[in-house]
């Protein structure tokens, strides 16, 4: 990790070197907290030992300070995207694809140690579970729609069905069946 790049927060501050787990290093902004880390050095901390995580957070409760603004790369200069971590206002995580850092605001990366996800972070990244995230915030939202226009009992009930249905052998044709005149 490159220990000369400077943060685009409003203070410009030079970034110090930090440990984001044991034998894994970043930097770390003084200023607003926020890190940036290479994923080579991550691939070369993972292919090390593959069953490395780092080590457990202890904290109840994590705050996570996700800018919602798009941020440029400390390296190049490069816009970086924003990933989801998980469906919802959760947080994203931003990369460089160009250099393939990416930005931790302040709480991130703790809260992905939490959830165990700060060592799957090349599943994370990846356009399957982006695109997992979008379908299930998708269904989501459809879902809710549906409660807000037929009632909770109702879509209740249906999940039930939907359960007892998916246990029969049959299934298509009960469906048939209910599906009948």
């Amino acid at each position: 990790m490159n220990p000369n790049l400077k943060c685009s927060c409003a203070g410009r501050a030079a970034m110090q070197p930090v440990a984001l787990a044991e034998a894994l290093l970043g930097v770390q902004c003084g200023d607003c907290h926020g890190m940036v880390m290479d994923m080579d050095d991550w691939r070369s901390w993972k292919a090390a030992d593959p069953k490395r995580v780092p080590h457990e957070v202890d904290d109840e409760v994590i705050e996570v300070f996700d800018l919602a603004a798009v941020r440029h790369c400390p390296e190049c200069e490069r816009l970086m995207q924003r990933l989801r971590v998980s469906a919802g206002p959760d947080f994203r995580i931003d990369r460089c694809v160009a250099c393939q850092n990416l930005w931790f605001d302040q709480g991130e990366w703790r809260a992905l140690v939490s959830r165990g996800l700060a060592g799957r972070l090349d599943e994370l990244l990846s356009d399957g579970w982006q695109r997992r995230l979008q379908t299930e915030e998708v269904r989501e939202a459809r879902l809710a729609a549906l409660r807000r226009r037929y009632g909770d009992d109702c879509i209740d009930e249906l999940d039930r069905i939907r359960t007892w249905l998916d246990t029969q052998p049959h299934r298509d044709e009960l469906l048939a069946l209910l599906r009948a005149d």
